[in-house]
């Protein structure tokens, strides 16, 4: 029998714990991963999920994702060859695996956090190693790739990288091995790969792993720190030009810079600019348009979601360099960039409105949770953080959603909110126990006639509807909660994150009591 893991009492006693040491139903070395209870010292073979069995349902959703939609470390969702489920025919999802590996690993994190699980800091340990070689693969500073894997990899991991498709990267030699990564990433990655190593850094002990994430951490911020003229290639309207601009808050990848040079195509009515060969983090991105005397008449643009997130990129790489001698220079030009900047950034998100169109963009309105979660929750001085707390995270952002059934977004409010949030955390645990049990299938959802329809908001409902009655998706807490009508995807699995997430945030600030006390997944010797 394996020794429980110890945790400190509040009254600094050591006690044993029934830790999670395997994945459910996992054989290796003539042994069977079983649950074991500790109060009736038995064993049980079977794993029930049903209702009130969250725990057991957050164990068999970890199952599923990782023997099956985790492909070199990254989470994806999976078509599979049939409703078995037992052989990927293709992945998708890829180009999203940054964020939703990141929540994976703050999940993970959590759950290591409130059960000292070994098999918990064993997926930490490898999903940090994960997002660090993506973090390096490109080569250029602070770029994160889209995902990565070695040229030995399955055909259907390599089918991900298509040779004819340029945000692919094929055959780099990397870590003495060769290796494809895909890049053209996107603000949206890096907030969920922020979310998991902030989280995790304050749990582990290992310096080690504390500095693979620290080094990435600290190598973007300085990035999006450096000021720098940079020739471009500019086109405004149609009309090309080669230019030079003084830029900030942006990261560069040689890989994608077509001649040589970053480029930008810009429409000024309505505004949009799309940047190839570096991802721009601009609140304002007319601040910087601007110095091009075609643009000088160019009314503020205001994108305040990228404000939030510069909040909480900085506010997590002054979290994790605090204390640590080796950083004492590079944290106190972190430190004097971020009070320069605050704000800015603070005015600009206490502006932050949710401009969706039917629910049309609702995944920027997660982009925007996750980071105001770590600004509030890591901003070290009070005043500030009251600030970021009260006049974005609840009156803008809390306040756009309150009404939407969201779990995820009202335990990311909840734990950092200073008043008392009960009803929220008791109302949004009632749906989270909605959740379907794993697998998470792409079903066929039909609710017309069971909620009232929007009439400004074709096939939409005019409330939100309870999560038991969702689309099936990779994230729940990204999608609207309207949408009446969703198509069965024969074969198509999703990889259970949002529920794991959620249901360890749960766990973590107190929302919900462990279910399934004094059991644990252990490796017993093999008897069937």
């Amino acid at each position: 029998m394996t020794a429980d893991a110890a945790v400190a009492t509040p009254d600094g006693q050591v006690v044993a714990v029934c830790a999670d040491e395997c994945l459910f139903d996992a054989v290796a070395d003539g042994k069977r991963c079983a649950l074991w209870n500790d109060t009736s010292q038995t064993w049980t073979d079977s794993l029930p999920t049903g209702t009130g069995e969250l725990h057991n349902r957050a164990r068999v959703y970890t199952k599923w994702l990782r023997e099956r939609l985790l492909p070199v470390g990254g989470v994806m969702r999976g078509y599979f060859t049939d409703a078995s489920f037992d052989q990927v025919h293709t992945y998708a999802g890829t180009r999203d695996s940054p964020i939703w590996t990141g929540v994976y690993l703050a999940a993970e994190s959590m759950r290591f956090a409130q059960t000292q699980s070994t098999d918990a800091r064993e997926q930490m340990e490898k999903t940090i190693r994960v997002l660090h070689r993506w973090w390096r693969v490109s080569g250029d500073r602070g770029y994160l790739a889209r995902y990565a894997a070695p040229t030995s990899s399955p055909p259907q991991v390599l089918s991900i990288f298509n040779a004819s498709d340029p945000e692919n990267h094929r055959d780099v030699a990397f870590e003495g091995d060769t290796w494809h990564w895909k890049g053209n990433i996107s603000r949206d990655q890096y907030q969920g790969a922020f979310f998991g190593y902030a989280m995790a850094y304050d749990v582990l002990a290992d310096e080690a792993l504390k500095e693979m994430m620290r080094s990435d951490i600290v190598a973007t911020v300085e990035q999006l720190m450096d000021k720098k003229t940079v020739p471009m290639e500019l086109t405004v309207d149609g009309f090309p030009m080669s230019v030079s601009m003084e830029l900030q808050h942006v990261i560069y990848t040689d890989d994608e810079t077509p001649g040589g040079h970053p480029a930008m195509d810009v429409s000024t009515s309505p505004f949009d600019a799309a940047d190839k060969g570096f991802v721009t983090f601009w609140p304002n991105p007319a601040d910087h348009l601007r110095q091009i005397p075609l643009l000088s008449w160019l009314p503020d643009v205001y994108l305040r979601s990228q404000a939030v997130q510069l909040g909480g990129m900085f506010a997590v790489a002054l979290h994790v360099t605090k204390d640590i001698p080796a950083y004492a220079s590079r944290r106190a030009a972190i430190q004097t960039h971020y009070d320069e900047f605050f704000p800015r950034w603070l005015g600009m998100a206490e502006g932050w409105e949710n401009n969706n169109d039917c629910g049309s963009s609702y995944h920027g309105l997660n982009i925007a949770f996750i980071p105001a979660f770590s600004w509030a929750r890591l901003e070290s001085d009070s005043q500030r953080r009251q600030d970021v707390e009260h006049k974005v995270l609840r009156d803008r952002m809390w306040a756009a959603v309150h009404d939407h059934k969201n779990v995820f977004f009202a335990y990311l409010y909840a734990s950092q909110a200073s008043a008392d949030v009960d009803q929220i955390t008791s109302s949004h645990t009632d749906q989270l126990r909605q959740f379907p049990e794993p697998p998470n299938i792409s079903l066929a959802v039909n609710n017309q006639g069971a909620y009232p329809v929007d009439p400004d908001c074709d096939g939409q409902s005019a409330v939100a509807m309870d999560v038991s009655h969702r689309i099936p998706t990779s994230f729940l807490w990204e999608r609207n909660p309207w949408k009446l009508v969703g198509n069965l995807e024969p074969n198509k699995l999703y990889p259970g994150v949002d529920y794991l997430i959620a249901y360890w945030m749960a766990r973590h600030y107190g929302y919900v009591e462990d279910d399934a006390p004094n059991t644990c997944l252990r490796w017993r010797e093999e008897t069937r």
